[in-house]
């Protein structure tokens, strides 16, 4: 995948990136082979290792496999044992970044990077299906297309329905709750707390706030917060306008295995919603 921060600055602290990575790599490197100060930033250039592994491991395995070597040796302070493996990783990084850079003719060669234009780095999705924690059996799944979206949320209930399709991502609403162990395999974005694009922009929720129901008599005495797929639907409707979004078991008449937090304006976005396209799987009995 073409590496977004070169364009529009906009890489999230998972997304798969080999500039991200190099940035991280080499910091670690420049500190591991600082004279005389190896062990004092030891901690430092594991944490940097940590942040590179992130930005290669969905896509460069092979070379995440490198890094994850370097770090453990850094870790069992075996790093005078890492030897050639420092630069092999560099130049496996700018192979990889000279190739993508070749590849993307959206930016002339004596042009600056930071004139290009903000522009989205893949072309949207014709079809985004957004995805609620409802159960349903495996017969009833939906036949997306090869380049459709796949939006899971939180635990992603129904993920594994759909092992074969490349294009899925989940949202989970924190990497502090339970709700937000990262899944393996998969983009992982947050709706809070991920940083300023996979996090949600704090502006937009803020946005968003303004146009909810909170007077709504709830279960527990008061509405607390907005549904993560209510927030992730509006998101992506933003982000990608021309492409269709379907709701898959979201609105009134999904009940049986649905949580129904006490703390939502259900009625308020089964309403803001019903004008969606929807589509309603039979739940698990």
């Amino acid at each position: 995948m073409s590496c977004k921060c070169k364009d529009d600055f906009e890489t999230g602290p998972q997304d798969s990136c080999l500039i991200c990575a190099q940035k991280h790599f080499t910091t670690a490197m420049r500190a591991m082979n600082e004279f005389g100060y190896q062990d004092k930033n030891r901690s430092f250039a594991i944490g940097e290792l940590g942040l590179a592994l992130n930005h290669v491991q969905t896509d460069h395995p092979q070379l995440a496999a490198k890094m994850r070597i370097v770090r453990r040796r850094i870790q069992y302070h075996q790093d005078p044992q890492i030897g050639s493996k420092w630069d092999e990783i560099c130049a496996d990084l700018d192979a990889g970044i000279a190739k993508e850079l070749a590849a993307d003719q959206s930016v002339p060669a004596n042009r600056p990077v930071r004139d290009v234009p903000v522009r989205q780095a893949q072309t949207a999705p014709k079809k985004i299906y957004i995805f609620s924690n409802v159960l349903y059996p495996e017969e009833n799944k939906i036949a997306p297309e090869t380049d459709d979206l796949l939006v899971f949320l939180n635990k992603a209930a129904t993920i594994d329905y759909y092992a074969e399709h490349k294009q899925k991502i989940v949202y989970h609403r924190s990497p502090k709750q339970d709700y937000g162990k990262r899944i393996e395999g998969i983009r992982n974005f947050y709706v809070f707390n991920g940083g300023p694009v996979f996090g949600i922009p704090r502006a937009f929720i803020d946005d968003l706030k303004k146009s909810y129901d909170w007077n709504y008599e709830v279960e527990k005495g008061k509405v607390k917060c907005m549904t993560t797929g209510y927030m992730v639907a509006m998101w992506l409707r933003q982000k990608n306008p021309d492409s269709e979004i379907v709701l898959v078991n979201f609105g009134d008449q999904v009940r049986k295995s649905t949580y129904r937090c006490p703390y939502h304006n259900w009625a308020f976005e089964v309403e803001a919603l019903k004008d969606w396209t929807h589509i309603y799987l039979e739940e698990q009995k």
